[in-house]
Formats: C-alpha cells, sequence, structure tokens
C-alpha cells in the first residue's frame, strides 16, 4: 500500500512492515460494529466534532473526555463523548453498531420481537439522539438495573421525566445484574450535561446553568 492512510481505508488498522491488527470495524451482517472506539474515532470513517454546533463543540473538547474516562469504563466513555460531539454520526453503546441519525436499521436478530411498541415509536429518534442507544433492544440492555423507569426513561431527558422515574434512577438498582457502565451512561444522558458538573466539580444543579454560559 500506499502510505498510513490506505492501509487504515480498510478498517483494519494494517500500517506498512507489521502484521495486521484486527480491524475496528467489522459487520456481522446487519450493520458495521466499532471493535475499537479510539481507533476508529482517529481514523477517516469518524464524523469530524460539529464545532459549528455550541453544544457538540463543549463536548468536543478533550478536558470533557477526560472527565468521561475518570467515571465510565475506557470504551463506553470514547462512544459517549463521540456520540455527544458529533451531529449526526452515532455508535451505540450497546452493540457497537455504526449509523447516522434518520437510518433505517436493520434488527439485530431475524423475527425480533419489539418490546411493547417502541421501535416504532418517534422516541426512537430521540433517545438515539441523547444516548447513541441504536433500539429498544439496547435501550434495555442499557436499563437492565431499571427495569421499572425503562418505558417512562426511553426517549425521555430528567426535566421530562415524572418525579417517582428520575428518583428511582437516583436510587439503588433494582437489579444487580446490569452492565455498570451501560447503566450508568443511560443516567447519565437524560441530563443536558451528562451531570459531569455536579460528578466532577461538585457543583449543585442551580449551578450548572452557570457554569456553561461562561
Amino acid at each position: 500500500m500506499d502510505s498510513l492512510e490506505s492501509t487504515r481505508a480498510n478498517g483494519s488498522g494494517m500500517t506498512p512492515g507489521l502484521m495486521p491488527q484486527t480491524p475496528f470495524i467489522h459487520d456481522p451482517g446487519n450493520g458495521p460494529r466499532v471493535r475499537d472506539a479510539r481507533a476508529f474515532i482517529s481514523s477517516p470513517f469518524a464524523q469530524p466534532p460539529a464545532l459549528d454546533d455550541p453544544l457538540c463543540a463543549e463536548f468536543a473538547q478533550e478536558e470533557v473526555l477526560e472527565m468521561l474516562m475518570s467515571i465510565l469504563p475506557e470504551e463506553v466513555a470514547y462512544i459517549l463523548w463521540y456520540n455527544k460531539s458529533r451531529s449526526t454520526s452515532r455508535v451505540c453503546p450497546a452493540c457497537q453498531r455504526l449509523y447516522r441519525l434518520g437510518d433505517v436499521l436493520a434488527d439485530h436478530l431475524a423475527g425480533q420481537q419489539h418490546f411493547q411498541g417502541m421501535e416504532s415509536s418517534p422516541k426512537l429518534r430521540r433517545e438515539q439522539t441523547l444516548s447513541g442507544l441504536c433500539s429498544s433492544m439496547c435501550f434495555i440492555m442499557a436499563s437492565y438495573s431499571y427495569p421499572s423507569a425503562i418505558k417512562p426513561a426511553w426517549g425521555h431527558t430528567a426535566e421530562e421525566l415524572d418525579d417517582y422515574t428520575w428518583a428511582l434512577l437516583n436510587g439503588r438498582p433494582e437489579s444487580t445484574t446490569g452492565d455498570v457502565g451501560l447503566t450508568l451512561l443511560m443516567r447519565m444522558t437524560r441530563l443536558p450535561d451528562l451531570g459531569l458538573a455536579r460528578l466532577c466539580l461538585g457543583l449543585d444543579t442551580e449551578d450548572m446553568e452557570d457554569l456553561y454560559s461562561t
């Protein structure tokens, strides 16, 4: 191959004179998946940060990534950082599907039964925008520790949730079998700043608006 860029073009991670590495993008047959979020973000396949969008530009700062990595598992932190700083490109934190907002996505399984009509709900697009979780199945995976909150939290922000559901999400998990990183991501993405002001800076809710308006 002629250049480093040409070796990356197939998502293989190969470099001249080196043994081929595991591809960071693969397709199991129902859409591309990202195997290595860090390698993907550094590749030509990744959408650049939407710096013309003030909120995306805020999230695109390296300091935000560092804060996320202090809270979440590394792979989940990179995916969340990517999703919140890009305008339309998303990587699902649960199944690692690579897609764009508005794409019609294949089911994960043939003959898959959708959870109480969630997949056809307009809240699907809203949830993809908020968290990057691409389907009702992936949202259920991320919400497994709080089964009572699955339907009311689907596609909703903290401001839109009733007091009972929000208190539930801020309390002890109903089940201890859920993935801790995905559960925290689901909870964080209900908040416009992901709760970073409180988690990392010790600010109360009323201080957050002042922080992001400066």
